[in-house]
């Protein structure tokens, strides 16, 4: 007998009485997670569904962009300013990023990183960052 398994006494059970016999039901498609009560509307049961997206970050992608970052003994610190209203539009803009990238986790490093790659390799970027800085 394995560590889970137990002996149920002898007619404290009402399957071990023999008065009901166990029934097998047959497989009604995938289980539903909720309470009882939610009222969820219905589809049909026999047709697969598109995920719908959650919009947390795929379980195992860790990582997008071109390079992963410089090591900690490699890195050269860089400091970027930000006065307080705008530092808290750039969190909520980063976190935006993440959920919209569908990572686990992304940094404002990592995206000035980018940023920076983009206006490089793209014409386009590199002119409209130039107008500005004009």
């Amino acid at each position: 007998m394995s560590g889970r398994e137990r002996n149920i006494p002898q007619g404290t059970s009402a399957l071990s009485a023999g008065s009901v016999q166990p029934v097998l039901t047959p497989a009604l498609g995938r289980l539903r997670v909720g309470s009882a009560g939610e009222d969820r509307p219905e589809h049909g049961d026999d047709q697969e569904r598109e995920p719908e997206r959650s919009g947390r970050p795929r379980p195992g992608r860790t990582r997008g962009g071109r390079r992963p970052p410089p090591a900690a003994a490699d890195a050269v610190p860089t400091t970027v300013r930000f006065d307080p209203e705008e530092s808290s539009e750039v969190d909520r803009f980063v976190l935006e990023l993440r959920d919209d990238a569908r990572r686990r986790s992304l940094d404002k490093s990592e995206v000035i990183r980018e940023l920076v790659r983009l206006a490089r390799e793209h014409e386009p970027t590199r002119k409209a960052l130039l107008r500005r800085l004009r």
